[in-house]
């Protein structure tokens, strides 16, 4: 399909988020399906996730904002029942990973990642609904990381802990770390006296200090003091994260973060943009520290982080032809998206994920702001 800026709102509105509210809940048990099918139907995981409902509330409360029905409010408001009812944990607080179909815990440990993506999306819900029990749990998740996860030894947060939240050793990650900065920087938007934008700024500190290096290479995968990883694990760089990061360091920067922020947000964007998009314009989804391509298949959500980049740069040319790349190539007929292409732009994941919802809004949601330009 023809995807331009004068387009945007109808897509998401008129084609992709009432999909997902058609297709993507459980009317008989609640809750929101991990995967579609081509024809829509579910795939049958046989659970549900953390992940896919805070995304979920996220990507219709955003809807609502941008101008959708009473449908988009319902939808947001059946991805909060479902989580606050069934993935909160009563006795010790936090979030589990995953449940049952029915809504009974399965995964109970806590990661730092689910927990991030709570305090963003009941922050982000309670910005465009006015929810005080969301910004309550927002708030509550913000303060048990705080106390059970953070690293005082080597910087930055432990990525798992058990259900009474006892820490446990695992890998140390950047991308968790960016999401906590996402969610910090939302929750700081709504309880400015929460001190995190103060912790976004140590986070900031950390992501140029030892996640990326001076090309502006971001890696993924960190030994416990933060060194890269041992081997060819260390040399992993995710071109998409790279321009996740400057759109976050951007808001950052505007929020007070100095030219420190601008001047890493550059460096990440320039190494991503330089080695990371391929001579048809679609982003790779890895390379190493050196830029080399390492793996050439272009899934989805890169695709959109350097949409929302563009966006936020107003370069206007670069970011017409990053949607219609898209619009040619990953939305599908009945307004979905294609989850993954191989370089050569075979379809490669035929069902569709409802975690990159939320990559598609953020990103077309950012486009939106330019919708008259040029």
């Amino acid at each position: 399909m023809r995807l331009t800026r004068a387009g945007l709102r109808a897509h998401l509105l008129g084609e992709l988020l009432p999909l997902w509210a058609r297709h993507g809940l459980d009317r008989e048990r609640g809750g929101f399906w991990n995967r579609l099918r081509p024809d829509r139907s579910p795939v049958p995981d046989g659970f549900k996730r953390l992940l896919v409902h805070t995304r979920q509330l996220y990507a219709f409360s955003r809807g609502v904002e941008l101008g959708a029905g009473g449908w988009a409010a319902a939808a947001a408001g059946a991805a909060l029942e479902f989580l606050t009812s069934h993935f909160w944990d009563a006795r010790h607080g936090g979030w589990f990973a995953t449940t049952d179909l029915e809504g009974r815990p399965l995964e109970r440990n806590k990661e730092l990642y689910g927990q991030a993506f709570a305090i963003f999306a009941l922050a982000e819900h309670h910005r465009v609904a006015g929810n005080a029990a969301a910004l309550r749990l927002s708030r509550a998740t913000w303060a048990l990381v705080r106390e059970h996860l953070r690293d005082s030894k080597s910087g930055g947060f432990l990525e798992q802990a058990a259900e009474d939240w006892r820490p446990l050793e695992g890998p140390r990650r950047q991308n968790p770390h960016m999401h906590l900065f996402e969610a910090l920087l939302a929750l700081h938007a709504v309880a400015p006296n929460e001190g995190a934008l103060e912790e976004a700024g140590a986070l900031a500190q950390l992501a140029g200090a030892r996640f990326s290096d001076a090309s502006g290479a971001l890696g993924e995968l960190f030994a416990a003091d933060w060194r890269p990883a041992p081997g060819a694990a260390g040399e992993i760089v995710e071109p998409g994260h790279g321009f996740e990061w400057f759109a976050l360091l951007q808001r950052f920067a505007a929020l007070g973060g100095g030219d420190e922020a601008l001047a890493l947000a550059r460096r990440l964007f320039e190494f991503a943009e330089r080695h990371g998009v391929d001579g048809d314009g679609g982003v790779f989804d890895q390379l190493d520290r050196a830029g080399r391509t390492r793996e050439p298949g272009k899934r989805l959500w890169p695709q959109t982080e350097r949409i929302k980049a563009l966006a936020l740069q107003g370069d206007l040319a670069r970011l017409d032809a990053a949607l219609a790349h898209c619009g040619a190539r990953y939305v599908d007929a009945g307004g979905g998206w294609h989850e993954q292409l191989a370089r050569d732009g075979r379809v490669v994941s035929e069902a569709q994920n409802a975690t990159s919802v939320y990559h598609v809004v953020a990103a077309l949601g950012e486009a939106l702001r330019l919708e008259g330009s040029g």
